[in-house]
């Protein structure tokens, strides 16, 4: 198959299916939401929603787009040129990777990529209006190397400057591998942040301390990871790769992106989730540190001016 096939299939709702050389994918048009990924193998190794009501439940995130921010944001308020914003808040009190995937998506163009688009007008939870631009992948890394990648683009629509973050929750699995107990990992970071037992970045200099670079874990066994990493160190090819190896077939799992556009890389093993318990980890971009609205060192970094757009880019590769 020289060219990516992409077709119209249901998922109680419209939903997309790509296809090229062997491998394919299936996104949701409710979130823009990646629901499997086989890279070939006859498997999928994102653990995604499997019913249309777990996909609208969203419990786990599985795959969800995190937009207008990333992560959580403290009680869920924040004040923004002057007006102070109260946000819905999750059971821990707190405000968490925005709202997109209450949004229903639609096809701009269906050729060789699957591009998506759908707005947010402003209201009273969001007075900022935006649109967000999805563009899903398939490609080859090279000989027993499968990739698919997403492009996630915010606009601002509205006449103020606004806040404005991406991130992306992806839930990894191995084939014929129940549990991530023996996988290991690998994550290039200089810097761990510390946080509150809710999650929430310690303030001003108390959230960053150095860490050896790299990350590594031979082996996860029962350890409990919901870490937010930072300081990333790029490779050769100007990108940060973090990875997952399971030892027993070899197969690896990474992800790559750009550290000028998203800097942060949180790790999650999966506790709380109600089905797939430690069976999936998580490897999740982020452009932002969460909370980044209510500090004075993140703020600034979080205001796109009107008609302005902020874009990040991630790659899994499965080899």
């Amino acid at each position: 198959m020289d060219h990516p096939t992409i077709t119209e299939v249901d998922f109680g709702g419209n939903a997309w299916r790509l296809e090229h050389d062997g491998a394919s994918a299936t996104i949701a048009a409710r979130g823009a939401t990646l629901l499997d990924w086989d890279p070939g193998t006859g498997h999928s190794v994102i653990a995604g929603f499997v019913s249309p009501e777990e996909l609208r439940d969203g419990q786990g995130s599985r795959s969800r787009i995190l937009a207008p921010y990333p992560g959580r944001i403290k009680n869920g308020t924040f004040t923004w040129g002057g007006r102070t914003t109260s946000l819905p808040t999750q059971s821990d009190g707190h405000a968490r990777h925005g709202f997109i995937d209450k949004l229903e998506f639609e096809a701009i163009s269906t050729r060789s990529t699957l591009q998506l688009r759908a707005e947010h007008l402003g209201d009273d939870v969001w007075p900022w209006s935006f649109a967000l631009d999805v563009v899903y992948a398939l490609g080859s890394g090279g000989p027993g190397v499968s990739n698919l990648s997403i492009t996630l683009k915010l606009t601002n629509l509205s006449p103020e400057t606004a806040p404005a973050g991406l991130g992306w929750h992806p839930l990894f699995q191995f084939p014929n591998n129940p549990k991530i107990t023996n996988l290991s990992l690998t994550v290039p970071a200089r810097t761990a942040i510390a946080t509150t037992q809710d999650l929430i970045p310690q303030p001003g200099e108390a959230a960053y301390s150095g860490i050896h670079a790299p990350v590594v874990v031979d082996r996860i066994g029962d350890q409990q990871f919901d870490s937010i990493y930072t300081g990333l160190v790029p490779n050769d090819e100007g990108v940060v790769r973090t990875s997952i190896i399971e030892p027993k077939s070899n197969h690896e799992i990474s992800l790559s992106q750009e550290p000028g556009e998203a800097p942060y890389i949180v790790v999650w093993t999966g506790e709380g989730l109600k089905r797939g318990y430690r069976e999936a980890i998580a490897l999740e971009p982020y452009s932002h540190i969460p909370d980044a609205v209510n500090r004075a060192d993140a703020k600034a970094l979080m205001a796109l001016a009107p008609g302005k757009s902020r874009a990040m880019t991630a790659t899994v590769s499965f080899t």
